[in-house]
């Protein structure tokens, strides 16, 4: 008697796992056919990306949803000119400043350009096709884009100014690159290798030094070491983490962080020319690298409130970055940044400390605070 009411129970509880099992099932495909008619692809990302929810094992069509996440998310990088680091046209005034800078308007490019995806994603497929551990080593190995980079810091000096008879835009720092990226998580997660050559396109040399003391006596320190040529090449790596695969500034909650080390290289030019121009030859005594300063950064990046509407938003922002080899911690700078979206309008408002405005300046500590536009 007890084993048939055992029997009748366990017949039941499946009979009742399999309903629901078959509910789910059923809810799931309601779900994904919704999703599949969607015409907007960003939206039906964010619809496919819902379903990830779903338990692996009611999903029958869990590698088509997969493989075309993975397509969509391919096309919006590929074919276009896309920002990388935020860009923003702000107004910025020192605070508490050493190196006599004054206030001015200041602009900041950022952008990237993928040079190639498609081929490798068909060298992967041709590698995947290898049933094999060279096939799977191969797959892993190839990145999944190249990206070209340039990145520009813009000083102009639009109002009064002691310093000039005009009002100039004064190269603070010109930085293109080339990268590959590798995509984890099928795109929230990236690591980015690439090789960066950094200068701020000035001409005074060491041998300018009477030149450099009358710019220094009449305009103060920050418009005379502005001229002074800095140049060097690093090698990047960084790792990148998103809460999302397409981290947008409309969704109530996202979050973002990145780590990346810089390696500086006693070359210029993508290694093409010897030497690197950061000495402080003004200044005997003082041995001091760009390596003392930078080499060790990380980011992180969120949102904070989002009104019902969804047309008003805030969100922040903390860079850190700090030298590598020889004083790790020592010279440590850092940003702290506010944003503000109202509808399609963006602002940033934000506070720096620490060393390296500018190339010219990597090793005099400042202070200041800028408010402006921001273009993601």
């Amino acid at each position: 008697m007890h084993r048939i009411l055992a029997t009748l129970l366990l017949f039941a509880a499946a009979h009742a796992a399999q309903g629901k099992n078959k509910n789910e099932l059923e809810d799931f495909q309601n779900q994904y056919m919704m999703c599949q008619q969607m015409t907007d692809d960003i939206g039906r990302l964010r619809c496919y990306d819902d379903l990830a929810i779903a338990p692996e094992a009611l999903d029958p069509n869990r590698k088509r949803r997969v493989d075309e996440l993975d397509d969509l998310a391919r096309r919006e990088r590929s074919g276009m000119l896309q920002s990388d680091d935020p860009n923003y046209f702000v107004y910025t005034n020192p605070i508490d400043d050493n190196i006599d800078d004054e206030h001015h308007a200041e602009f900041y490019l950022s952008i990237r350009y993928p040079l190639a995806e498609r081929k490798f994603h068909d060298w992967q497929d041709d590698a995947k096709s290898l049933d094999t551990g060279v096939g799977r080593f191969l797959n892993a190995a190839i990145p999944d884009r190249l990206y070209l980079h340039y990145n520009g810091l813009y000083d102009f000096y639009a109002l009064d100014s002691d310093r000039y008879d005009s009002a100039p835009v004064i190269s603070r720092r010109q930085n293109p690159g080339i990268s590959v990226e590798y995509d984890f998580a099928h795109g929230k997660d990236t690591l980015r290798l690439g090789w960066f050559h950094e200068s701020n396109g000035q001409q005074m040399e060491a041998d300018e030094i009477d030149r450099l003391d009358q710019l220094w006596s009449l305009h103060g320190e920050d418009h005379a070491l502005a001229e002074v040529s800095r140049g060097w090449d690093y090698a990047l790596l960084r790792w990148q983490s998103n809460s999302q695969m397409f981290v947008d500034t409309l969704e109530d909650t996202w979050l973002k962080y990145n780590v990346e080390m810089r390696y500086f290289c006693d070359c210029q030019g993508f290694g093409f020319q010897d030497g690197r121009e950061d000495d402080i030859w003004w200044e005997p005594g003082n041995n001091v690298q760009i390596s003392d300063f930078d080499g060790l950064r990380g980011m992180v990046e969120g949102s904070l409130w989002k009104n019902r509407r969804g047309n008003l938003a805030f969100d922040a922002r903390l860079e850190l970055k700090t030298g590598l080899y020889h004083s790790p911690g020592q010279y440590l700078s850092g940003k702290f940044s506010l944003g503000a979206r109202f509808n399609n309008l963006r602002t940033t408002l934000f506070y720096f400390d620490g060393y390296g405005k500018d190339l010219s300046t990597y090793h005099l500590r400042s202070k200041y605070v800028g408010f402006g536009l921001e273009l993601r």
